[in-house]
């Protein structure tokens, strides 16, 4: 199965000089072909000498095959160039769904307590190719909003985020989100890796996520909403 997400920002132009959004937003189930997927995450972490070489040149998983996960990617003229996973844990799942589990303890405590769903966002990947910083920015920006539509399709609880020392200022600055873990190493980086914990509320009490980039409409939740229903084995609320 495969779902296009509605995506339309505010702004007028998404690169300088462009008329219209440069890219499509697709939702991929674990049940469909996403060697393209992970055929970007291969070259992307090559590119930072994160992985080994690989004669299949993919990179994916095992939580790439939970009927709890699924695949936002970015597709520009029909060529991926931008991936985000997502990894949700249900109320009824345990947080062992989400990649960041086994590398923070605490996860668990933090599910508990927050009550419901919880949504991860990780293998953040851009096509090593493309230098224009400006198409870059908004790639990473569009990916990381993607991913907050479908935490706000599943009414979650919380965000988490996995993420590098240089990527914990976005978050924090723009979003309001709060570090909850300790470094650890995340797979497949070999260097230190912050866990970060937020949600909308968060968001939305911070001043500079009150700019157009970041506000939801109702046809983007009501969108991912049928995205997700139909990408996951489980209907997509908490």
């Amino acid at each position: 199965m495969m779902e296009t997400i509605t995506f339309r920002p505010q702004q007028a132009a998404a690169l300088p000089g462009s008329k219209k959004f440069p890219f499509e937003l697709r939702v991929l189930a674990r049940d469909t072909d996403r060697s393209d997927v992970f055929a970007l995450r291969y070259r992307a972490y090559r590119d930072a000498w994160c992985i080994p070489l690989d004669a299949k040149e993919q990179y994916s998983d095992l939580y790439d095959e939970l009927d709890s996960t699924v695949a936002l990617a970015a597709y520009d003229a029909g060529i991926c160039v931008g991936t985000l996973r997502v990894n949700f844990s249900h109320s009824w799942q345990s947080s062992t769904t989400l990649p960041c589990s086994a590398i923070y303890p605490l996860v668990a405590g933090v599910k508990a307590k927050a009550g419901g769903t919880l949504v991860e966002m990780s293998r953040l990947a851009i096509d090593p190719s493309i230098t224009n910083t400006s198409y870059r920015t908004t790639l990473y920006a569009s990916l990381v909003r993607a991913g907050f539509i479908a935490a706000q399709a599943a009414n979650v609880a919380m965000i988490l985020v996995a993420t590098k020392a240089d990527w914990v200022r976005f978050y924090q600055y723009m979003l309001g989100f709060k570090t909850i873990g300790e470094p650890g190493i995340y797979p497949p980086v070999n260097v230190p890796v912050a866990l970060l914990g937020g949600s909308f509320g968060d968001a939305q009490k911070h001043q500079r996520a009150q700019n157009a980039f970041f506000k939801i409409t109702d046809d983007e939740i009501a969108s991912m909403t049928a995205a997700l229903a139909s990408a996951l084995s489980v209907p997509a609320v908490a």
